[in-house]
C-alpha cells in the first residue's frame, strides 16, 4: 500500500535508533542437521576453493519449506544501516505473508564487509541458533546496531540482549568467545564474494538479482510475480 511505501522511504535515513524496542520476530530454527552441514561445508573450504566450487547454500540460515515456489536469498551485514532498515520494516511482513504461509523460503547469508563489529554480530546471531533463537537475535542486532556496534566490548551488550530475550546469555557469550561459528560466517562471506557481490543488502528472488534496500511493496510485487508464474496454467 502507498502508506507502507511512504513509511519505508520516510525512515530510509533514520530507522536505526537506540530506542528501537527489543521485540523481535520470533521464529525457531530447530534444524540442527543444517548447522552440522554448514560446519562441514566450512571445513571443506580448502578443497572446494582448489576446485573452484561455489560455497554451498547450506552456509545460510533458512526459514520456510524447501519446496516453496519462491526462494529468497539475502546477503547482509550487521553494521549496514540499509540492512537494518529492511530487517525491521520490510522482512517481518514478508515472513508473515509469504514464509509462514509456505509460499516462500527465506535464506539468510552473512556478508560482513568489514572486520570487527560486523563479524561479531554475525557470530552472535549464529550462536543464538543453539537456543533456537536465530531470527529473534538477528532482529535485535539489526535494530540496535548503532548501540552495540559502537561499544568497546559489544559482547557484553549482546549478552544483555540475549538475557532480555529470555535466552541463556552466558551460554551465548561462551559460544561467541569460542568462535564456534566463525568458519561458517567466513564461508558465507566467501560465497557472496564468489557471486561477485559488493554491497548489502543484496537479494536473489528465484535467482533474480534484486540489489539494495527494498520496501515491503517492492518485495511483494516481485514475489507475487514469481508466484503468478508458478500458478499460471
Amino acid at each position: 500500500m502507498a502508506s507502507s511505501q511512504g513509511k519505508f522511504y520516510a525512515l530510509l535515513g533514520a530507522v536505526l535508533v537506540a530506542g528501537v524496542a527489543l521485540i523481535g520476530y520470533v521464529a525457531v530454527n530447530k534444524n540442527r542437521r543444517a548447522v552440522a552441514d554448514a560446519a562441514e561445508t566450512a571445513a571443506a573450504l580448502p578443497a572446494m576453493l582448489a576446485e573452484g566450487e561455489l560455497v554451498g547454500e547450506d552456509v545460510g540460515v533458512a526459514m520456510g519449506p524447501e519446496d516453496a515456489p519462491v526462494i529468497i536469498h539475502e546477503y547482509a551485514d550487521y553494521q549496514c544501516p540499509y540492512c537494518g532498515m529492511v530487517a525491521t520494516l520490510t522482512l517481518p511482513q514478508i515472513f508473515e505473508e509469504y514464509v509462514q504461509t509456505g509460499k516462500a523460503r527465506f535464506v539468510f547469508f552473512d556478508y560482513p564487509l568489514n572486520p570487527g563489529a560486523s563479524e561479531i554480530g554475525a557470530e552472535a546471531a549464529r550462536c543464538a541458533i543453539d537456543q533456537d533463537a536465530f531470527w529473534a537475535m538477528q532482529k535485535v542486532l539489526f535494530g540496535r546496531m548503532q548501540e552495540w556496534g559502537t561499544k568497546r566490548n559489544p559482547n557484553r551488550q549482546i549478552r544483555e540482549y540475549a538475557d532480555a530475550l529470555g535466552l541463556d546469555g552466558g551460554a551465548l557469550l561462551e559460544c561467541m568467545d569460542s568462535h564456534k561459528y566463525r568458519d561458517v560466517v567466513m564461508a558465507s562471506q566467501l560465497r557472496a564474494r564468489q557471486l561477485g557481490l559488493n554491497s548489502t543488502p543484496t537479494f536473489f528472488i528465484n535467482g533474480q538479482l534484486v540489489p539494495g534496500a527494498k520496501s515491503y511493496d517492492q518485495m511483494k510485487a516481485i514475489i507475487d510475480e514469481e508466484l503468478a508464474k508458478v500458478e499460471s496454467p
